[in-house]
């Protein structure tokens, strides 16, 4: 089967609805159409393409059920919905800076709330941060001055902190002499993604058409799927680093 085959497949409502209901479990034809709520013939019709498609197949049960194929091709739709959806952002911004085994399990960012406005962005960081017990790791552009308060807070309490910074402004020389030593510092040459990655929440912003990070719109999210996601991007990066020699 063709690339564009397999879309014109996927293209209807319909048999799109039935590759994901069959997902969940295997059914007969009664209770698929009541499940679905098509009728008689033109889910007889659906299903027929399916079935031709090799993407469905009727068992000696009377069920019918995802192939191998089927399956696999509906663990691929999860991201697509998701870009989908989020088409208008992603318009506007670059993900060529993402490591390709993440892009590909980019919809573990689908629950993430996109906030604008950077004094939005600081206060929702804000709220958030007290709630912050274990660890906080950073990757940006430039050093958050505007945490800097924040920050000697959390390194009092014994938080673990990383930052990933531009060589050209490796510096924490801004906190106070004794909690320098604390943060954990490592360099790029340049930084096209900034990450925030925590116990309790994380946030993404990426590069605009501009080709400099947006702070402008950052998404933010709360679930271990969003969360594990950014941190597997912070540790690609982090072990792309070098120390940096405060």
């Amino acid at each position: 089967m063709k690339v564009y085959e397999l879309f014109t497949e996927l293209s209807s409502e319909n048999r799109l609805g039935i590759l994901q209901t069959l997902d969940e479990k295997p059914m007969t034809f009664t209770s698929l159409i009541k499940e679905i709520d098509m009728n008689s013939t033109e889910a007889s019709r659906q299903l027929s393409r399916l079935t031709e498609a090799r993407l469905i197949e009727k068992k000696g049960d009377g069920r019918y059920y995802n192939t191998l194929f089927g399956k696999l091709v509906i663990s691929t739709i999860s991201d697509l919905n998701f870009i989908s959806e989020k088409s208008g952002y992603f318009l506007e911004h670059d993900t060529a800076h993402i490591p390709l085994d993440l892009l590909r399990q980019i919809d573990a960012l689908s629950t993430g709330e996109i906030v604008t406005g950077v004094y939005n962005i600081l206060n929702t960081h804000e709220k958030l941060g007290d709630c912050i017990k274990s660890y906080m790791w950073y990757m940006s552009d430039d050093f958050p001055r505007h945490h800097l308060p924040y920050i000697e807070k959390k390194l009092e309490e014994g938080l673990e902190i990383r930052v990933i910074l531009p060589k050209d402004i490796c510096s924490t020389s801004m906190l106070s002499e004794k909690n320098r030593k604390k943060i954990e510092t490592k360099v790029l040459d340049e930084i096209k993604i900034s990450v925030i990655v925590s116990d309790k929440f994380s946030m993404l912003e990426l590069t605009g058409q501009d080709r400099k990070i947006d702070q402008n719109t950052a998404i933010f999210g709360y679930d271990d799927k969003f969360r594990e996601w950014c941190k597997k991007l912070f540790q690609y990066y982090w072990e792309k680093t070098k120390l940096c020699s405060l």
